[in-house]
């Protein structure tokens, strides 16, 4: 099991976990605000597309890790030495789900929706999206973490199925074919406007 305690975190995990947040408690906004993010850099981080964790569930890092470590998950490596942790939320607990996914193999959508797939960047990769009504709900999270000397430093989280890194050209070669392959069978899902 891993202990709560041995997961490091800092002001810029929870800026980058406002992504992955339906909103963000007073306490985290206070502290960011006091530090080095704007209003409108907060809100735009907020604002961002992808999985978020619904409100009711969590909205910050600490109330995010003491719900998921208190319940079993599977633990594995990722490409790049990470430890991917993932876990389902009991339905009994979370009957209305704990966040939206985002991210969705091609296989899971109809040809119809295939054929209104369009391509715009991503962190800077062009990725395929497609605009939906609504994001579909899910009780499935994952985190993100870092080995290091002392535990775990936080990487990122958020709900839905574990995916592999945008491609970056940072990356080995073949982390990049690896992340791209992945890539080109998921596509990233946008509520309409």
């Amino acid at each position: 099991m891993i202990d709560i305690n041995s997961v490091q975190f800092n002001l810029q995990s929870e800026f980058h976990m406002l992504r992955h947040f339906e909103s963000v408690d007073d306490i985290t906004m206070k502290q960011l605000l006091d530090n080095v993010y704007s209003q409108n850099q907060i809100q735009e981080e907020l604002l961002l597309p992808g999985s978020n964790f619904f409100s009711h569930f969590a909205n910050d890092i600490k109330e995010l890790l003491e719900k998921v470590l208190q319940h079993p998950y599977q633990k594995s490596t990722g490409i790049n030495g990470n430890h991917i942790i993932e876990s389902e939320m009991p339905a009994t607990e979370y009957p209305n789900g704990i966040g939206t996914k985002a991210v969705v193999s091609l296989d899971e959508i109809s040809k119809e929706q295939q054929s209104q797939i369009f391509y715009e960047k991503n962190r800077g990769f062009p990725l395929a999206h497609l605009l939906v009504d609504e994001l579909p709900v899910t009780n499935r999270c994952t985190l993100i973490l870092k080995p290091v000397t002392e535990g775990y430093a936080f990487i990122s989280a958020f709900s839905g199925e574990s995916a592999m890194p945008i491609p970056d050209f940072k990356m080995t070669n073949e982390q990049f074919d690896a992340c791209k392959a992945y890539w080109d069978r998921h596509v990233f899902l946008k509520k309409k406007k």
